[in-house]
């Protein structure tokens, strides 16, 4: 029996992307967890070195989380760090160039699962959709920070 409620359809919609997404990630063999695309994302955003702390702001992630994240991928030969010549503290995180294929991996597989989920919608549909989620999330900032 379908659910007549709105959030159960939200979380059926989260639960078949991330499976989606899981089940592309590992077809592709790609070294990432799907938890930790939003790192990929970050950094792939202009190329440039970010630091630390920005990636924790923007991904809203722990500092220890965030740093054993990172080790994992530095590992891996995917990311590398840079220590600022007049803080050590501060360090500056991006991804190598042999990461880069992982990222474009992501936006194909992003792109197919939007293609499969707004399929039979039209743009001008698709655009008000857009709009009412973009909405919804910025409605929501107030319990975020609760």
């Amino acid at each position: 029996m379908e659910s007549p409620c709105l959030l159960s359809k939200i979380n059926e919609i989260n639960s078949i992307s991330i499976s989606f997404i899981k089940k592309k990630i590992k077809a592709m063999n790609l070294p990432i967890l799907v938890n930790h695309m939003p790192l990929f994302y970050i950094l792939s955003v202009d190329g440039k070195p970010m630091y630390f702390t920005e990636i924790m702001t923007q991904w809203g992630i722990s500092k220890s989380s965030l740093s054993d994240i990172l080790a994992k991928y530095e590992n891996l030969g995917l990311i590398d760090k840079l220590y600022c010549k007049d803080d050590k503290r501060s360090i500056y995180v991006y991804l190598k160039p042999e990461a880069m294929y992982i990222v474009e991996a992501l936006k194909a597989i992003e792109k197919e699962f939007m293609e499969k989920m707004l399929k039979n919608m039209d743009a001008k549909e698709t655009d008000k959709l857009t709009q009412q989620l973009e909405q919804v999330l910025l409605n929501l900032q107030t319990i975020k920070s609760l």
